[in-house]
């Protein structure tokens, strides 16, 4: 099982489990070491004085050296029910006097001073002893130097108390982490606790519940993840709330054309003369036409909403795009008898943007500009280096009024009755603009009277020239 599919709280344990669990194995170790550190000291200092007894019974007669040891003392000196003791005597010429014939070798160079003991570890027959080595010195006797007593022993009392030490240290702390783990887990299980209430009063909200989430009763640690899921909530249900504010209105203006309609279909079926059937039919058209736009306005506006989760900016040339444009919609303003016109300043004009997204965003911005302004348009495109670039389109009509620059950004809002549109186009234009990062403002016409529309785009960064 991996750690993905762990619950929160199993993986808490895991971790508690997996931090204490070498900690208690190095314990282990260190107090098996500790207890074979001060038994050895103890067994050393017991297998020093036994050096030291076997010394006092070593004697010199005529410059011989002798061990004057009675029977009893010889059988203590070797008898252990545990471990093998051994020794050997040595005189100053190294020749042998008594005990083993091989013992293990001195460490180092093999000297020892008069008078100095040296406890080292050695081998003997394949098996670790531990060795005491005593320099006697026989000066005043008849010989001359010094006699090397030695005395050994195995380890194996040394290794069973240190295992018996450890276990008298080690079980008790055994018995600790169980229940230091379950103590853990009960813990753990209580501290999430409020996680488990939490989950339990969101699970039991109606779908459509976007009110948001009770910060009473929840720890500290959840308020921060707690604040944004509320904060989501609100983004969420704003969002809910403009979407049905906006079906509402959609809905209400399609009702009026399709009512429209309805009426001049049966006017066009109840009248007599072929003039006022035309009449109605051409009124007819003329709806259709109207509810086709905000339809299309509509769908446009769907495409734009959907795009935020799949929208891929690429690089493009804004002028060489503005201008295409503005190409395409000089026809249709020449046969309104309006004239369009375009403008490039500065250097290069690179925007990163979608081309489709933005060619809809221009269209509306024309669009609006022949429903309302006068018989000039102007589609600038101007370069500010290391502040973007910024679109603009201007007319000579009648503009709009300052206090309402707000208000025309809002779905269906239209300045006249009198002028055929759906009332979506600047909607449009900002919600294209918000995509790509883009601010758009309002403000007054350089022709000296009329509306200018900007759209400014930010500059490229250096990660998206690479």
């Amino acid at each position: 099982m991996n750690e993905e599919e762990l619950s929160l709280r199993q993986q808490l344990i895991v971790r508690m489990l997996s931090m204490m669990l070498p900690l208690f194995f190095l314990l282990w170790v260190v107090a098996y070491f500790s207890s074979l550190y001060f038994i050895n000291a103890a067994f050393d200092r017991s297998l020093a004085r036994r050096t030291y007894a076997l010394a006092d019974r070593v004697e010199v007669l005529d410059g011989q050296v002798l061990l004057d040891l009675p029977v009893a003392a010889r059988e203590m000196l070797a008898f252990d029910q545990e471990d093998l003791l051994f020794h050997r005597i040595t005189g100053p010429q190294g020749q042998y006097i008594e005990g083993e014939m091989e013992m293990p070798h001195l460490p180092g160079k093999g000297e020892i001073k008069s008078g100095q003991l040296v406890i080292y570890d050695g081998d003997k027959d394949g098996e670790a002893v531990r060795v005491a080595a005593f320099a006697l010195s026989l000066k005043g006797t008849s010989a001359h130097g010094v006699a090397l007593i030695q005395v050994g022993e195995t380890l194996t009392r040394r290794s069973a108390l240190a295992e018996r030490a450890t276990l008298a240290i080690v079980i008790p702390m055994l018995l600790m982490t169980l229940t230091a783990a379950a103590a853990i887990a009960y813990g753990v299980g209580q501290g999430l606790e409020p996680v488990r209430r939490l989950r339990d009063r969101l699970a039991a909200r109606p779908a459509l519940d976007l009110s948001p989430v009770p910060l009473e009763g929840t720890p500290a640690e959840l308020r921060p993840f707690l604040d944004e899921i509320n904060s989501l909530l609100q983004r969420l249900s704003g969002a809910v709330e403009a979407q049905s504010r906006f079906v509402s209105d959609a809905a209400h203006q399609l009702r009026t054309p399709i009512a429209g309609i309805w009426a001049q279909a049966e006017a066009a079926m109840a009248a007599a003369r072929h003039d006022d059937k035309q009449l109605a039919l051409q009124r007819i058209a003329h709806s259709a036409q109207n509810m086709g736009e905000l339809v299309q306005k509509l769908l446009i506006l769907a495409r734009v909403d959907a795009a935020e989760n799949t929208l891929r900016l690429v690089r493009l040339n804004g002028i060489a795009l503005a201008r295409e444009i503005a190409r395409d919609w000089a026809p249709q303003a020449l046969a309104k008898g309006v004239e369009i016109g375009f403008e490039a300043a500065g250097g290069e004009a690179q925007v990163m943007g979608d081309a489709q997204l933005l060619r809809e965003m221009l269209a509306n911005l024309i669009d609006n500009a022949l429903r309302y302004g006068g018989k000039r348009i102007t589609l600038a495109v101007d370069s500010l280096g290391q502040e973007g670039v910024v679109w603009s389109v201007s007319d000579n009509g009648p503009g709009i009024p300052e206090p309402q620059y707000a208000a025309v950004f809002a779905p269906f809002h239209r300045l006249s009755d009198g002028v055929d549109g759906a009332g979506l186009g600047l909607t449009i234009v900002q919600r294209i603009a918000r995509l790509h990062g883009a601010e758009v403002s309002l403000g007054p016409s350089k022709m000296g009277s009329g509306l200018t529309v900007c759209v400014k785009f930010p500059p490229i960064l250096a990660e998206s020239q690479a």
